[in-house]
């Protein structure tokens, strides 16, 4: 048990200190920060000026200040206003609560059994019960401060989340109550239009298992950087969640969207303005080139939005 705990206290602060040198490289020279990240994942120098796959494009749309502009897209809570204005009102889940500081005690103890509390900025910082008796006031109320008030800041693959004000939402609970987790499908959208569909799955403590396929369902095994093929049955509201990704991408160079489908109904779940923070992590250098050459292809055609 010793042992065990030193290991994890000793990643924890290898983890500390990883992030505060990204941070002092991001503040020194956020090119050389994105530089540094590409190679260590790609294995070669990227070419920032003319950008071929779309790591390289994407970072370049990050580095001249696009994610910046459109950030309000990556607030949680305000996102449902522009989801609202593309017509897709019906996939929000309903919204029980929005608070500007850590909820209270009395607070907590008139939420539902079952619910879902999250941070409207940034990512992995949410409180997912599907039991309220299986979950203390005390827990909730030290992640909530812990969220609330870590100041460091994001380094500049993600800063747009810096211009965020800070709030906790609580949104109804998605899914079956025997759920471990629900199926996330990740649109990548290039030029206004989704391209595939990341299917994320089998999320336990964090991690979780990717597999990428076609917008009609065929799966896509060479794009998964480790090779790997899973048998994803095709979700009952596929079409429409790709008119939906569709709908909410018009306008927008590149954004990854979020959806759910419980087979009963399709949920929002947000959308990402610097996915993998453009490193793009589990995808292979075959998949970075093919969506690289259809950004080009189609970029002719595209018509920004100026306003979201």
């Amino acid at each position: 048990m010793c042992v065990i705990s030193s290991v994890v206290i000793k990643d924890r602060k290898m983890k500390e200190l990883k992030d505060r040198l990204n941070h002092l490289i991001s503040k020194i020279s956020p090119r050389l920060f994105f530089v540094i990240a590409y190679i260590h994942n790609r294995h070669r120098l990227p070419h920032f000026s003319h950008p071929k796959d779309l790591s390289e494009i994407w970072i370049k749309y990050v580095l001249e200040g696009n994610a910046l502009k459109l950030y309000k897209l990556a607030d949680k809570f305000l996102v449902r206003e522009f989801v609202r204005e593309r017509g897709h009102s019906d996939i929000l889940p309903n919204l029980l609560g929005v608070w500007d500081k850590p909820i209270t005690k009395t607070e907590f103890d008139k939420l539902p059994d079952s619910f879902a509390l999250k941070m409207n900025y940034g990512a992995g910082m949410n409180i997912i019960c599907q039991h309220k008796d299986t979950l203390t006031y005390q827990t909730v109320s030290s992640l909530l401060h812990k969220w609330f008030y870590n100041r460091k800041g994001y380094p500049c693959s993600e800063n747009h989340y810096n211009l965020i004000t800070r709030k906790v939402i609580c949104e109804e609970y998605i899914g079956d109550s025997n759920q471990t987790s629900l199926t996330d499908y990740k649109f990548i959208c290039i030029n206004g239009e989704p391209f595939c569909v990341l299917v994320c799955f089998d999320r336990i403590d964090g991690e979780a298992s990717y597999m990428p396929l076609t917008l009609d369902w065929k799966p896509l095994p060479n794009y998964n950087k480790n090779g790997c093929s899973y048998t994803i049955a095709r979700p009952k509201n596929l079409d429409r969640m790709v008119r939906i990704a569709s709908d909410l991408a018009k306008g927008i160079e590149l954004v990854r969207i979020d959806l759910y489908d419980t087979g009963e109904h399709i949920y929002f779940g947000e959308m990402t303005l610097t996915p993998a923070g453009c490193i793009f992590h589990t995808w292979s250098q075959e998949s970075l080139d093919e969506m690289g050459d259809y950004y080009w292809k189609t970029k002719a055609t595209f018509v920004p939005q100026a306003n979201f």
